[in-house]
């Protein structure tokens, strides 16, 4: 039997994730862009002689994985960059890499970092005054690791017009200020953060499609295949068109923009704004759906709790006008574009549990039907009662196990639980208690807020500390996830979570030809093994994109 344009790609072993047997499949036939058949190798080059043949050994392959929630865009060209702070747990070290890093900047130059984690303040204000001095009187922009706040120096909020609080009414954004008025350095989401970000001399285009190119490149090589991105404008359009005249993406791309908090009067142009949006795509990227924020986040005091946190902070919600919220999800809903929504308090996270099921109730459609799929990401912080509701309903869930295991740590003096009482401090990214209960959990990075690696995601998760840190105790154990579980979440859970399920996260027939070949079975290894365990190619859209 001859075939055109196919190509026959085998391995040891497949993991389908289909829920059937796979022992003796080790073979995938692909015709253009879809899988056309599964089996045995030996059967598969008997019924097509003449494909081309790929033979990756002794690796496994599985689906595809797909990060479910992710800011690709512009973290390679504008939250990322400069000297990256991750994992520097104090000021000294802070500071050292700040002298660094300025070491190679000429005179005028900004200073950027990123991932600054807030415990290295050991629960103090947070504020821009312990790098003053090493910073000297220049503009500089340091962004904490959550990527909801920043620190800016006093040149750099006069670059930007900031001289005291500003009034931003629809939305829960704050310029931190001292009793007179002076700000302290401290600016509060995306409405606040974006008028220090404007103040920045831009990067050129070339610049940032290099940049754009190297995530990308340096995701694949962590045998991701997809990235489901969570901001996107007219600019981001416009790079990827252009970036796709030159080559194809490494990955795919699934963007959302997000929905700007506005009052009512403002639901229809903001409506329009994202409509205008949804369906464009290219070849290997799309804007599937839109971006909501319920709140903003625990270490900065703006997340939405039923109980405020030890401070009386993180007692409201990101939009202020909870009815234009309601409005915008209701027109979106109705034309049917799926959301996702940033909620990592518990009541950001049932209020909208609440409208998203009366909005489908009302329309008279199950979550993931005409009306567009409908999913909650974050979830940091639940209690038990909170979990039976939230896991009851049919909207899917996204979350991040690095978010816990990179930033809370077993002693709990991490500044997230500082912020929380003694009991709900414990309630922490209940990942297994969500999963008993039935909730269907895709699994994301949230980079750069985190490392994108699909491979250290998994074994922190299984292991709830970070795989290469064995002298720091688990962060709550008993909600650890296995690694099945884990692979569905960037498999046949993300697809479900994305509204993909019917031709993406499972290696059958009819689907998407896309899937990671790992050098071991990712769900044979225990995690220090998964973490490290090679990465032998990716396969998009039947083409390898990576291959090592």
């Amino acid at each position: 039997m001859t075939s055109d344009n196919s190509v026959l790609y085998i391995a040891k072993a497949i993991r389908s994730m289909t829920g059937t047997n796979d022992i003796g499949k080790n073979a995938i036939l692909v015709k253009g862009q879809k899988i056309a058949a599964v089996g045995p190798a030996d059967e598969l080059k008997r019924q097509y002689r003449e494909c081309e043949v790929v033979d990756f050994g002794e690796g496994v392959i599985t689906p595809g994985l797909s990060d479910s929630h992710s800011h690709v865009i512009s973290g390679a060209t504008s939250d990322a960059l400069g000297v990256d702070l991750t994992g520097a747990m104090t000021f000294d070290e802070v500071r050292s890499r700040l002298r660094e890093y300025m070491a190679e900047l000429s005179d005028g130059d900004w200073v950027l970092a990123w991932g600054l984690d807030p415990t290295v303040y050991d629960g103090g204000p947070l504020e821009y005054r312990p790098f003053a001095e090493t910073i000297g009187d220049r503009c500089a922009m340091i962004s904490f690791a959550d990527m909801h706040s920043l620190l800016a120096s006093p040149r750099a909020l006069q670059a930007a017009g900031i001289d005291g609080p500003r009034d931003f009414p629809a939305s829960s954004a704050k310029i931190a200020c001292y009793p007179d008025g002076t700000p302290t350095g401290h600016v509060l989401e995306f409405q606040a953060t974006s008028l220090v970000s404007a103040a920045m001399p831009p990067l050129s285009d070339d610049q940032k499609k290099r940049n754009i190119w190297r995530v990308l490149q340096e995701m694949a090589a962590t045998g991701l295949t997809k990235s489901h991105v969570m901001d996107l404008d007219a600019e981001h359009v416009r790079l990827l068109r252009e970036m796709e005249e030159e080559g194809e993406l490494p990955i795919k791309l699934e963007l959302h923009p997000f929905a700007n908090p506005v009052t009512v009067n403002g639901v229809e142009a903001e409506y329009q704004r994202l409509m205008s949006l949804v369906g464009l795509h290219g070849r290997r990227w799309a804007v599937t759906g839109v971006k909501f924020f319920m709140d903003g986040s625990i270490d900065g005091g703006t997340a939405w709790l039923r109980e405020p946190d030890i401070h009386g902070q993180s007692n409201h919600g990101a939009w202020s006008d909870q009815l234009a919220y309601r409005s915008l999800m209701t027109k979106l809903v109705e034309s049917g574009v799926s959301t996702v929504t940033h909620a990592i308090g518990d009541e950001g996270v049932l209020t909208h549990v609440d409208v998203v099921e009366g909005l489908l109730k009302r329309v008279g459609d199950i979550n993931g039907g005409k009306h567009g799929t409908h999913s909650i990401e974050h979830l940091e912080m639940l209690e038990d009662d909170e979990i039976q509701r939230i896991a009851s309903s049919d909207i899917y869930l996204s979350m991040m196990p690095l978010h816990c295991t990179r930033f809370l740590h077993a002693d709990q003096l991490d500044n997230w639980s500082r912020k929380l009482d003694d009991v709900r401090k414990r309630d922490c990214f209940r990942m297994r208690s969500l999963v008993n209960a039935g909730a269907v959990v895709a699994i994301g990075s949230d980079w750069p807020v985190a490392p994108f690696d699909p491979r250290w995601t998994m074994a922190d998760g299984m292991l709830r500390r970070p795989y290469d840190h064995p002298e720091m105790g688990p962060v709550e154990p008993q909600e650890a996830l296995i690694s099945e579980e884990l692979l569905a979440g960037y498999t046949v859970n993300c697809a479900m979570a994305r509204g993909e399920s019917a031709h993406a996260g499972k290696i059958a027939v009819g689907y998407d030809a896309d899937f990671t070949v790992f050098g071991q079975d990712p769900l044979a290894l225990e995690p220090s093994a998964l973490a490290v365990d090679p990465i032998l190619a990716t396969v998009v859209d039947g083409e390898l994109a990576y291959q090592a």
